[in-house]
């Protein structure tokens, strides 16, 4: 791959994997949710549309750091 193509991968992949994460999370605590039974956000239950989103978030995670971590190899690899 050319030097551009893997910068491009590598920079897009984590960002990717960022957003992803930060999306898993958020829908992970829930931040929005009250319940008449609990205290915290935590304690309720999740939603499947919200279940939905945060395993497409966790995939769209996993593919772009692998992605990113192509990108990286391949850019080591044309660097010597």
């Amino acid at each position: 791959m050319r030097t551009r193509t893997s910068t491009a991968m590598l920079i897009g992949g984590t960002t990717l994997a960022v957003l992803g994460a930060i999306v898993s999370v958020v829908y992970f605590l829930q931040p929005w949710r009250t319940c008449p039974d609990e205290d915290s956000s935590a304690g309720c239950a999740m939603l499947p549309l919200d279940a939905s989103i945060m395993a497409a978030a966790m995939v769209v995670t996993l593919f772009a750091t692998a992605v990113a971590i192509a990108g990286a190899a391949s850019r080591k690899r044309t660097m010597y």
